[in-house]
């Protein structure tokens, strides 16, 4: 069995899955490594053996650090990757979408529910598997946003041509008269604010950021392996130009890391990075932070 002050690996094809690093933080005294595969960016765009091969490398590489756990922050790699690694793996591996289709279970009230993803993600049919599963009575309406992604990781937030994407994908919605929509993407809540302000008020938006953290804490403890260290370590990963997601990190997360090009690192990881082509592993900020 893993060591309860062993560190947990999560990943994602760029700076999305912050959102789950964030909650995790929040809810855990947990030590994080945290994977960005930019140098694939994005994975909805690719097709399934792809994403399950940049997957099972990136899982690999996290492995090498003695994880007790990795997450998949990712809903294109937990739709089409996470259930064929999740049986056969050692230690648990976690994925987005069954989090937040019990979000959107607990909230929606007239069962017609919305799905903003990739197209991957959509055409996978992850979640209507789920939904079916667990709520069959609800009505799901998934739109595909190949936009969205491309936008959010070239720091655009807002602005006429974000508000323009929000619109083709979010209105289809509303005219089927959802009363919830899943945010099946974790880069969606960069816009979020633009989301709520097409969706309306009256439209309930799930992140399964906090409800993954949650779930990931309580399988933890039943398995007696929660930390109980103090204080946590973080370390960043990336496959790609380690300066552009420190700058998309240092947005998203609203913390000075000024010192963060000070931390990058000029070795290459280079056995790692061998493997199926990932190449400039490079850990570029690592610090000890107090929650």
């Amino acid at each position: 069995m893993a060591k309860s002050n062993a560190p947990i690996g999560i990943y994602d094809s760029g700076a999305g899955g912050l959102t789950v690093w964030q909650a995790l933080r929040k809810v855990l005294k947990e030590d994080l490594i945290y994977y960005a595969d930019t140098g694939h960016l994005p994975y909805g765009d690719k097709s399934r053996q792809q994403i399950i091969s940049y997957s099972d490398t990136v899982i690999n590489f996290l492995k090498k650090f003695k994880v007790k756990a990795i997450i998949a922050a990712c809903n294109t790699s937990s739709a089409l990757a996470v259930p064929i690694f999740q049986p056969q793996s050692s230690i648990p591996i976690f994925g987005v979408i069954e989090p937040a289709v019990q979000s959107a279970i607990s909230i929606s009230k007239n069962n017609r529910v919305g799905l903003l993803a990739t197209n991957a993600t959509v055409n996978s049919g992850a979640y209507d598997k789920i939904f079916a599963q667990q709520a069959p009575l609800i009505k799901l309406f998934s739109q595909g946003c190949p936009k969205l992604v491309p936008l959010i990781e070239a720091g655009q937030y807002d602005g006429p041509e974000v508000e323009a994407a929000v619109k083709e994908y979010v209105l289809p919605l509303l005219k089927n008269d959802v009363d919830t929509i899943v945010l099946g993407c974790t880069h969606y809540p960069f816009i979020l604010p633009v989301i709520r302000r097409i969706a309306g008020g009256d439209v309930a938006i799930v992140d399964p950021a906090w409800q993954t953290a949650l779930n990931v804490k309580k399988s933890l403890a039943d398995m007696g392996i929660l930390s109980n260290q103090t204080q946590a370590n973080y370390s960043f990963y990336v496959s790609g130009d380690p300066w552009e997601f420190s700058v998309r990190a240092h947005q998203f997360l609203g913390e000075k890391l000024d010192n963060v090009s000070k931390h990058i690192q000029s070795e290459i990881e280079a056995e790692t990075g061998a493997e199926a082509g990932l190449k400039s592993l490079i850990p570029i900020w690592r610090g000890k932070k107090d929650e």
